[in-house]
């Protein structure tokens, strides 16, 4: 897509187009460029299948230290294509890391810094993906793309930001997390279906609906781009009982979906054996050689200090989901595209999951808008292991709310000082394996000699401290902190109030 094309999405959204005139428009426009433009553009299928809470050693190929945990298939995608070992998700709850993967940017630039509550008032109503964000979706489409976001989207409920609001032809599931003991409430597009399912029985659902799309998209010959976002393996802790052993379902029903570390092996099995239906329909299909599967996780398992209330390890990474130590933000993830990608490749850069939006647009030949930050980088070089294979960024830094709490350059990591008052509730000891409530003076670690982060060298170091002090300061100028706005800090759309406060149950459907 030529730069344009491009322009015209951007001047649209700015004028609060609808987004089915946007693609109109743009469709019409596509198809009046030069076919031999149209042939030159390199058209992969893609999937990106974004697990829920999985944490860095939950899986066989990242070795699992759990024994009931078996991964055969996730197995035969790293197998079969490139597995990361310091791929940073860009925060460490679910909607902001969301947020971040389908526009390329930090929470803050994109008004992504909490989790929405759709049962707070004020969260819903103000709270979301805005349609000012440019998403992989919305790159896709107007090459031809069918678009489909399956499964859980918790990036807003209120219309305005659900998403069909964001280049997605489809959408079907439910669209926050199902809680212990209720049902979830199914969607088909915008509209209720009037179903409501057990957490247990709603991952076939998606499974089927995503075979079901791509088998329709084969028959028109059509690429699609499906968003399959499970809620494995995310509480509640209740596997479908033809995944569990005798003596995990009984404690599965002993404890009613509790949050059960000893239940949790077979809710990795269940999530194994759909992504092997994902990949075993893309072989009958003859489409696997030109179909780009992204498998990744959101954020780092959930731990408490409480061992059996926990569910998935970190080992051999310090901390978890709701902190930013590498527990939280360093996550499994492969990438399979065995018509460009050399298989069984091990990739040790730094690299973030605001990465694939940049590296789907360098494949299929999208030039992103000068005027529009994407913060992730194309790391095709790295996947095709042509050319520079370095990591693309200098720097990462890691928020927690809006809080900027992390800076990262190459092995060294520096944790930043911070008090309960700066961080959102989450945020506090009782949420997190390893979180600290607060930090007087800033922790420097070397990740290449220490990644469990134990060892603060910041003292024998304050050279590097000082540096990294001064990458904190240019992010607050343009990213803010939660103290502060930044220059290029996304507004709120109105919202009242404290983002870092608990929700308020006062919304009534």
């Amino acid at each position: 897509m030529n730069k344009k094309l491009i322009n015209i999405i951007e001047k649209l959204k700015k004028q609060s187009i609808s987004g089915i005139c946007v693609f109109y428009c743009l469709i019409t426009l596509f198809s009046c460029d030069t076919k031999e433009k149209e042939d030159s553009i390199e058209k992969p299928n893609i999937i990106i299948i974004l697990t829920d809470d999985l944490g860095y050693n939950d899986l066989e190929c990242f070795g699992a230290k759990d024994s009931g945990i078996k991964t055969p298939n996730i197995d035969y995608l790293a197998k079969e294509g490139m597995r990361f070992t310091d791929w940073q998700s860009a925060n460490s709850v679910c909607a902001p890391s969301r947020g971040a993967i389908l526009t390329g940017r930090y929470g803050p630039r994109s008004g992504q810094v909490v989790v929405p509550h759709p049962q707070d008032q004020n969260q819903y109503e103000h709270l979301g993906l805005y349609q000012d964000q440019l998403t992989i979706a919305e790159i896709l489409k107007p090459l031809g793309y069918a678009t489909a976001a399956l499964g859980k989207w918790h990036l807003g409920e209120h219309y305005d930001y659900r998403p069909l609001r964001h280049g997605f032809d489809t959408y079907y599931g439910e669209m926050h997390n199902i809680h212990i003991g209720k049902k979830g409430e199914l969607y088909r597009g915008d509209h209720s279906t009037n179903e409501f399912v057990r957490y247990e029985n709603i991952h076939k659902k998606i499974t089927e609906e995503a075979k079901g799309l791509m088998q329709k998209a084969n028959e028109k010959k059509t690429p699609f781009f499906i968003y399959l976002s499970h809620y494995l393996v995310h509480g509640p802790w209740e596997p479908s009982k033809e995944f569990a052993t005798e003596e995990e379902w009984e404690l599965r029903m002993k404890h009613k979906g509790g949050l059960n570390h000893k239940v949790y092996p077979a809710m990795v099995r269940e999530l194994d054996w759909h992504v092997g239906e994902i990949t075993a329909e893309l072989e009958r299909l003859g489409i696997a050689e030109n179909t780009m599967v992204i498998f990744t996780s959101d954020n780092g398992p959930w731990l408490t200090r409480d061992t059996v209330r926990s569910a998935g390890s970190s080992w051999p990474l310090r901390g978890s989901k709701f902190n930013t130590f590498e527990g939280g933000h360093r996550v499994p993830t492969i990438i399979k595209y065995p018509k460009k990608i050399p298989k069984g490749i091990v990739a040790n850069q730094m690299v973030s999951s605001m990465d694939i939006l940049p590296t789907i647009a360098d494949i299929v030949g999208v030039k992103i808008p000068e005027k529009r930050i994407i913060d992730g980088k194309s790391i095709w070089s790295i996947l095709q292991q042509k050319g520079d294979k370095k990591s693309p960024h200098e720097v990462l830094f890691g928020y927690h709310g809006k809080n900027l709490q992390t800076v990262r350059k190459g092995a060294w990591k520096l944790h930043l000082t911070r008090t309960k008052k700066s961080v959102p509730f989450y945020a506090e000891k009782e949420w997190g394996r390893g979180t600290l409530d607060s930090i007087s003076s800033p922790l420097l670690f070397n990740l290449d000699l220490d990644i469990g982060e134990e060892n603060n060298v910041a003292r024998a170091n304050p050279e590097i401290v000082n540096a990294l002090l001064k990458e904190a300061k240019q992010a607050r100028k343009e990213l803010g902190d939660w103290n502060m706005t930044g220059s290029d800090e996304h507004d709120y759309n109105g919202f009242k109030g404290d983002l870092h406060k608990r929700p308020i149950g006062n919304r009534k459907k």
